[in-house]
């Protein structure tokens, strides 16, 4: 199944690191590997055994795990959120 575009899925990682459905900073720990089949932490869409998964060791217990462009646009988001809130705007 094809994910949803860039600008969806930038809106929807800046919801969810709003409501602290996504990590709001970059946990320390990270592993690449082989897709598990389980859904990924921001677009929800399965992670296939023929695509990379990026897996966080979360403090909170919780594993995100990302297509690797679904990482890249939560890590844009997070920090674009990290500077709104820095500047007070969040």
């Amino acid at each position: 199944m094809a994910l949803p575009d860039e600008t969806a899925l930038r809106l929807l990682a800046k919801r969810k690191i709003e409501i602290a459905a996504l990590p709001r900073a970059v946990p320390e720990s990270a592993f690449a590997g082989k897709g598990s089949g389980l859904p990924c932490s921001l677009c929800e869409q399965p992670i296939s055994a023929h695509e990379y998964e990026l897996e966080y060791a979360g403090g909170d217990g919780g594993i995100p795990r990302f297509h690797v462009r679904c990482q890249e646009i939560w890590q844009r988001a997070l920090s674009e959120w990290c500077s709104a809130k820095r500047l007070g705007e969040g």
